[in-house]
């Protein structure tokens, strides 16, 4: 696949930013997008778990503060690093701006929902946001942002179009693909839409975009990132088709482990059993087992 996975320039204004959440190389990224001047924006924050080492990376990069942070979503692990972000920039006497979806504004003035992802908490309120709405354009002088809503991940997801080097940032909204076979779906709690989903594939096909930028992980370009929609709608498919027939099992994590890794997983790798994935593989895939299965059930009890 023709993609980078490793932290450095993805081209001359964009920089790719492994965030190694839980010590884990490729499972977070964060990208920083610098104008000619020298103007830079995030796109999303990182956890709170991590916001020391990030805040290093980025004054090693000399881009610390950012004069912008674009939130592609209110999920805890795109937004919690912004407090400590805010107080540093703050002792520096300098200000960062924080973007994000309209409707991203009450949950991230109001983080209780994010207790649903458990021990990653305690989640802090992120007020003073200024509110973006499809189509609109943030300048990074020569660098145009446009803004797409993109719900079904999240009921508060935005894509973020840079025009000038046609990268398209999609944060979590088509799910995540690690490696070159490992891909997940992104169902989640607790505003998991399947409606909403499709429909923003479809949308986004139609966007004119080079390479996308993925959260989890890194830059997929060329041929390669037109043909990742219609992988994650196959992996979505397969998912959910596996979770309606299972849905007595759901609460067994071990057993639905071996079921996704027989019937989905091995479909990706070629043939292989728990013991052919190495151990953050299957690290990763068990938490966000459990996160799908609960955005699967808490879909299921809305309708």
């Amino acid at each position: 696949m023709t993609a980078i996975r490793q932290t450095g320039k993805i081209n001359e204004n964009t920089t790719l930013i492994d965030v190694n959440w839980l010590r884990v190389r490729g499972m977070l990224g964060i990208y920083l997008i610098k104008s000619e001047s020298g103007k830079n924006c995030l796109i999303d924050a990182g956890p709170a778990t991590e916001a020391r080492q990030l805040f290093r990376q980025l004054d090693a990069l000399n881009a610390f503060p950012p004069d912008i942070i674009i939130i592609t979503h209110s999920h805890f692990d795109h937004t919690q690093a912004i407090p400590f972000y805010l107080k540093k920039a703050k002792k520096l006497g300098k200000q960062i701006t924080i973007m994000a979806s309209k409707r991203a504004i009450p949950y991230l003035k109001d983080q209780s929902y994010n207790q649903v992802y458990g021990p990653f908490g305690p989640f802090k309120n992120i007020e003073n946001v200024i509110a973006v709405s499809e189509g609109d354009v943030i300048n990074l002088d020569e660098i145009s942002l446009k803004i797409f809503d993109v719900p079904g991940h999240a009921i508060d997801h935005i894509a973020i179009l840079d025009e000038k080097n046609k990268n398209l940032f999609i944060g979590d909204a088509i799910g995540s693909k690690t490696d070159d076979n490992l891909m997940l779906t992104p169902i989640v709690p607790p505003h998991w839409n399947t409606e909403s989903y499709l429909t923003t594939i479809d949308k986004i096909k139609q966007i004119n975009f080079d390479g996308i930028c993925l959260a989890h992980f890194g830059y997929i370009y060329n041929e390669e990132a037109k043909n990742l929609l219609d992988e994650a709608l196959s992996v979505f498919n397969q998912w959910w088709n596996l979770l309606e027939k299972n849905t007595n099992n759901l609460d067994n994590i071990d057993y639905m482990l071996d079921v996704i890794i027989k019937e989905i997983i091995s479909k990706q790798y070629g043939a292989v059993n728990i013991k052919d994935l190495n151990p953050s593989e299957i690290e990763f895939i068990k938490f966000h087992l459990d996160w799908i299965i609960g955005g699967y059930k808490t879909y299921k009890k809305l309708k």
